[in-house]
């Protein structure tokens, strides 16, 4: 297998003939195009300059995408901790209290995350812009 610019996928053989040869050449040449037009598309991002509302709005964004994030993952680890807690025998095994509880946990954490929670979207969000500036 060569890698450069013409061959990215395994050289044609004696035993890669007919319609598995072809298939290959195909997928190529597909490959060749999408590849072209990534590296087009990037390369004309790269003279893009943002506003400074198109940042705002970007920093916005990650901020939505990172409390939303938190919030999951809190929501996840209190399922997991409820799982430890035995099942209450008195008033029987309930579905409904199931669901009430994981819906009671989704509000819960989601209120924990917007409130600041443990800190986790603070940090994704500051990763995320750390380096920031007005190129794309």
């Amino acid at each position: 297998m060569r890698i450069d610019n013409s061959y990215l996928l395994p050289q044609m053989g004696a035993t890669n003939t007919g319609a598995e040869g072809a298939q290959m050449l195909n997928d190529e040449a597909s490959f060749q195009e999408q590849l072209k037009k990534a590296t087009e598309k990037i390369d004309s991002k790269k003279s893009y300059i943002m506003t400074d509302e198109e940042v705002a709005q970007r920093n916005k964004d990650i901020k939505e995408a990172s409390v939303q994030l938190e919030a999951l993952f809190l929501k996840m680890m209190y399922t997991e901790m409820w799982k430890t807690v035995p099942k209450d025998t008195l008033f029987g095994d309930d579905n409904a209290m199931d669901i009430y509880r994981d819906m009671y946990n989704e509000e819960l954490t989601k209120k924990a995350a917007e409130g600041g929670g443990i800190g986790l979207a603070d940090f994704i969000y500051e990763h995320l812009t750390r380096n920031q500036s007005h190129k794309a």
